[in-house]
């Protein structure tokens, strides 16, 4: 969840970028940007975490998204806001998964997060946590490409058609993507849960 301090932090970014704009903009197109951020802010920060961007990088990251917006504002036409913020924090994220690779080595399945070791919490309260880092885990070991078409489909709600666009592929190549990223998720969610279920016998 995006907390005030985080929509402040970025809100106070885009007034940075909406006032040097100004001089080569109109108010109106001012005004735009800080309604666009407003709107779309949070999703964005959502489907960059549902990406895989580090939460260290999250704002920074959300706020690059809107840097664009506003040094591009010409160039987002009216009714594909959403569209083209989304296929920025696309290629953001993109760079951001580079960037990790080159510094990281690839996460093993076997050093799964033990969430019988969190400390006590309520019951409700850890199931979601549970939930969420499980999905994390299965969305972290699907491949670039496979994740984005997943997340851009299941988890944020667009129409293939608008997912090709975005990937500038094929409707063909989005729907192949589609299906193999349901079976692989499919089959990684079933191997973390087995983990969890044994990480969590030998603690009973």
């Amino acid at each position: 969840m995006v907390s005030q301090a985080q929509t402040a932090k970025g809100r106070l970014a885009l007034e940075r970028a909406s006032n040097r704009s100004e001089t080569a903009q109109s108010s109106t197109n001012a005004f735009d940007l800080r309604a666009l951020f407003t709107t779309h802010y949070g999703s964005v920060w959502r489907l960059l975490r549902r990406l895989g961007v580090p939460s260290a990088q999250l704002d920074d990251a959300t706020q690059e998204v809107f840097w664009v917006a506003a040094r591009r504002a010409g160039d987002i036409k009216p009714g594909s806001e959403q569209s083209f913020l989304y296929g920025v924090a696309l290629r953001i994220a993109a760079q951001e998964s580079k960037k990790r690779r080159a510094r990281e080595p690839l996460a093993d399945l076997d050093a799964i997060p033990r969430m019988t070791d969190l400390g006590p919490s309520p019951e409700e309260q850890l199931a979601r946590r549970q939930a969420r880092e499980v999905l994390d885990e299965v969305l972290d070991a699907l491949p670039p490409d496979l994740r984005s078409v997943f997340v851009l489909f299941e988890l944020e709600g667009l129409e293939v058609r608008e997912i090709a666009a975005l990937h500038d592929i094929p409707l063909g190549t989005a729907s192949s993507r589609l299906r193999r990223a349901r079976e692989e998720f499919s089959a990684i969610a079933k191997r973390v849960r087995a983990t969890l279920a044994a990480q969590q016998g030998l603690h009973r």
